[in-house]
């Protein structure tokens, strides 16, 4: 199998990658964490989403018919030109940069989708680096590690790793591996980190030898970018989830990830339950800490929220109807967490719903593990006692449990935005 060209490769999965970003204004490329790039296109210092998507089409036409970087720049100068961007840097590095990052980044996320097509065939990766002395002392050093494609190492480590990394990655075949005795490694591959802090002054975690933004795999990013995202959040220290965690899930983000539930919901009563899952939110910092805090033994490998399709509709009532709709919202304005002891699972209580005796609770399997990564699982929605809640059985990580407030979740949302799960 011929090795990857991080530049200058056409095919369909490229093209998708590079299309299929929203475009986005953004003060700098690390505004927005390193997973959401996958799905977010933006350029350091771009003024408008107007700006942003025009430099993105110019990227997608010079992807899908091979052009030169110096072709790129002309339509470049058009885009700088039309609206009026004045951007850092000379023109000649600043056009590269951006040709070059996105070329790469379009070319290797496509390059995970084929792989994956094809990984019972060829079920091992080995990085492979350019091999000339402008390679990255570290980058040099993974020069030749191999692993399965589906070891935890390249959730992190699949190129590219950085600013112009021309790493790249090839495939192998069991017999390959075999016949060449190349040597797999298997035993956990030890990874080093560092704090970084940008020009704002928040702080990032990273490992060593990879630059801010680029610790994650653009491919299953691309793909599964909520997974990926869940992954990256839960990662950070304590100090640093607030602020990533806040600058990353955007009031659009948020109302997006509603108005896809809805969507969601709305196939699932056409066509049936298919066993398809549905991202429906994220952990916010206040729930990891109080989990790291006082349930130390449960370790949180992400904190996306999933709900199969028959969590879609709730035929019996227990769960409030005003609720069902507004799922990622109702789990992002709760009154209250909770820890089940004895079935090791959170209990999230939302605000909103009937008032009474009984009140709506979402419970959560912290650990589920499917083939594209960790998710937390929606296992039920029910309605419970009060007097049940208030036992031994539950331990409070965030939040009181008390009567919810009478009325629907959006006129709560409307009085204290932005509060709990984000």
């Amino acid at each position: 199998m011929s090795e990857v060209s991080p530049v200058g490769v056409q095919f369909g999965e490229a093209i998708s990658y590079l299309k299929g970003k929203l475009p986005e204004a953004s003060q700098h490329w690390a505004d927005l964490a390193g997973p959401v790039h996958a799905k977010v296109f933006t350029v350091a210092g771009a003024t408008s989403a107007a700006l942003a998507g025009d430099m993105q089409a110019a990227l997608a036409s010079a992807l899908a018919e091979g052009k030169t970087l110096s072709q790129f720049r002309k339509e470049f100068d058009q885009v700088v030109a039309k609206h009026g961007w004045t951007y850092n840097g000379k023109r000649g590095w600043r056009s590269a940069l951006i040709f070059n990052v996105n070329m790469r980044s379009a070319t290797m996320a496509g390059r995970w989708a084929q792989l994956q097509q094809n990984k019972t065939n060829r079920p091992y990766l080995q990085y492979r680096t350019a091999g000339d002395a402008r390679v990255r002392p570290q980058h040099r050093a993974w020069q030749g590690i191999t692993r399965h494609i589906d070891d935890p190492f390249w959730l992190s480590h699949y190129p590219p790793n950085g600013w112009n990394c021309r790493c790249t990655v090839r495939a192998y075949t069991q017999r390959e591996i075999d016949d060449s005795g190349i040597r797999v490694d298997s035993v956990p591959y030890k990874t080093v980190f560092r704090d970084v802090a940008n020009k704002d002054g928040l702080i990032d975690r990273v490992p060593v030898g990879i630059d801010p933004g680029w610790d994650h795999n653009v491919g299953m990013s691309w793909i599964d970018p909520e997974l990926a995202l869940g992954a990256k959040l839960a990662s950070l220290p304590r100090e640093l989830r607030g602020p990533v965690v806040a600058k990353t899930i955007s009031p659009a983000f948020q109302t997006a990830m509603n108005e896809r539930w809805k969507a969601f919901r709305a196939g699932v009563k056409e066509v049936g339950n298919t066993g398809q899952a549905h991202i429906v939110g994220f952990v916010d910092g206040a729930v990891m800490d109080a989990m790291a805090t006082k349930v130390p033994d449960v370790p949180l490998r992400t904190s996306a929220i999933a709900a199969l399709d028959d969590m879609a509709v709730v035929k019996d009532g227990s769960w409030p109807a005003e609720l069902l709709d507004e799922l990622p919202a109702a789990l992002r304005n709760y009154q209250a967490v909770l820890w089940d002891t004895k079935a090791a699972s959170l209990v999230v209580v939302p605000q909103g719903g009937k008032a009474g005796k009984q009140v709506p609770v979402a419970v959560l399997d912290p650990q589920v593990r499917t083939r594209f990564g960790h998710v937390m699982a929606v296992r039920t929605l029910d309605s419970r006692p009060l007097s049940e809640l208030a036992g031994d059985r539950y331990q409070v990580l965030v939040g009181r449990v008390q009567p919810p407030k009478a009325g629907p979740i959006r006129s709560f949302m409307r009085q204290v935005p932005g509060l709990g799960w984000l």
